[in-house]
């Protein structure tokens, strides 16, 4: 690493660094713990002092300039868009020091990736489809309202007692638009590429197999260093051929609508 590069990334850690519990926030937003910070963001749980409800507030990452601020505006005007109850509403938004800011509802529960690596759950097939049928339930009508959702991960998703809720819509945007990211880690095409629905379900594709892998036992087969998922997961052959399809290792589903009914058809056998 050069200096102009470890230069840049201490500034960036520097101009990142998340900000103390009980700082106040334009005098209505306490903060009580931070959340996280992702590739555009930085999420905190607040107390709103004037109603005494715990919110999020997300800022956008100061490091990343302009993009980040442009991606939370987005954000802001998606979740204005979006009327559903297993989606978060945004409560309001505002600049305070040079900072943008949103406030969104808090949603309790825990996400799916702390389901499965903190409290050990493990999911059959079953459990699986089942789960993601409701789940695209969702992202159905986030489709149906013109958006893509982008970032469908199991940190993004929430079980809370029976509701399952989708959230960050830090990477949304209008289908058909040209994205401004990368979308995927293993294809650096997808830059600039106008934004459709398998983009969405490629990412549901690998939310599947987090879960189907939750129940995996490495030590049950003997397997080879680079065997793949058809090779390591016991599935019906069904739930293969949804999986190939969602991947783009099969001529993909173009829409949603294709995947459930394959999906619902699965199911009911």
């Amino acid at each position: 690493m050069g200096l102009l590069e470890y230069l840049k990334g201490f500034y960036e850690a520097w101009i990142d660094y998340p900000k103390r519990e009980g700082t106040l926030i334009t005098n209505k937003y306490r903060i009580l713990r931070f959340l996280g910070i992702g590739s555009y963001g930085l999420t905190y749980l607040c107390l709103d002092v004037d109603t005494g409800q715990e919110v999020v507030l997300k800022q956008a990452k100061p490091s990343k300039g302009k993009l980040s601020r442009d991606l939370l505006y987005r954000e802001i005007e998606v979740l204005g868009r979006l009327q559903h109850p297993s989606i978060q509403r945004c409560l309001a938004s505002f600049e305070y020091k040079e900072q943008l800011y949103m406030v969104t509802e808090f949603v309790k529960g825990q996400t799916v990736e702390d389901l499965i690596f903190e409290r050990g759950a493990v999911f059959s097939e079953k459990e699986a489809l089942c789960f993601v049928r409701r789940l695209m339930e969702i992202l159905s009508y986030v489709h149906e309202q013109g958006f893509a959702h982008l970032d469908i991960r199991i940190p993004n998703v929430i079980l809370d007692a029976d509701q399952i809720h989708l959230i960050d819509f830090g990477l949304a945007c209008r289908l058909g638009e040209p994205t401004r990211i990368e979308l995927r880690q293993d294809d650096k095409t997808t830059l600039g590429k106008t934004v459709e629905a398998p983009s969405d379900l490629y990412a549901v594709g690998h939310f599947i197999l987090f879960m189907l892998y939750s129940g995996y036992d490495s030590h049950a087969f003997d397997s080879e260093l680079n065997a793949g998922w058809e090779d390591e997961l016991s599935v019906s052959p069904m739930t293969k051929q949804m999986l190939r399809k969602l991947l783009q290792i099969d001529p993909p589903y173009t829409d949603t609508q294709h995947f459930v009914h394959d999906l619902d058809y699965c199911l009911n056998q």
